[in-house]
């Protein structure tokens, strides 16, 4: 979980890129958009095995 304090003297754009950035940076965006929808087992399996063969034959 990213947690970002507004330091003193600080605007709040300034502190709002901090936590995009460290958001980012722990991939909890990425990790909720994969979660949105449950997802079968056979179509995790499929959709692993293609990236590694996109991975592969990059």
């Amino acid at each position: 979980m990213s947690k970002t304090v507004v330091r003193k003297n600080e605007s709040i754009d300034d502190a709002l890129r901090r936590f995009k950035r460290s958001v980012s940076k722990s991939g909890t965006i990425q990790e909720v958009r994969k979660r949105e929808f449950y997802e079968k087992p056979s179509v995790k399996r499929k959709k692993k095995s293609e990236a590694a063969r996109k991975r592969k034959f990059k």
